[in-house]
């Protein structure tokens, strides 16, 4: 099996971060290690999704958040109330307040009909 490609298809970058792709709404989101991502129509708590999320009822408000660790490991949590639509990693609902590990390849959806596809990239990818 020949060695997988570290580069991401969407910035070319070599550097640990993690890409979200969303087709409807059309969104494609670069993460690095740091503070958590926030997904949510909130415009304080998730400044860089609430636009984009502003006409979908059915993702809450502070819905969940990707953190990426220096590793390349990364991680998905719903806040501690949770949201009333739930969050999925491929197909399964995850639990409210339980950090959960995302892998290179995963499906992420918030609520029924918002599902990006999830990429990761730096020294280990896909080891999340």
């Amino acid at each position: 099996m020949a060695p997988r490609d570290t580069r991401c298809a969407s910035c070319g970058r070599a550097r640990t971060h993690a890409l979200l792709v969303c087709a409807d709404p059309c969104l494609e989101l670069r993460h690095g290690p740091g503070p958590p991502l926030r997904l949510g129509r909130h415009p304080d708590w998730a400044p860089r999704t609430a636009a984009a999320f502003a006409g979908w009822n059915k993702v809450s408000r502070r819905h969940a958040s990707i953190t990426v660790e220096p590793d390349g490991t990364a991680w998905v949590e719903e806040p501690e109330a949770g949201s009333r639509n739930g969050t999925y990693l491929n197909g399964a609902r995850i639990a409210a307040g339980v950090r959960t590990p995302v892998r290179d390849g995963d499906q992420l959806r918030l609520g029924l009909r918002v599902s990006f596809a999830v990429r990761l990239y730096g020294p280990e990818p896909g080891t999340g």
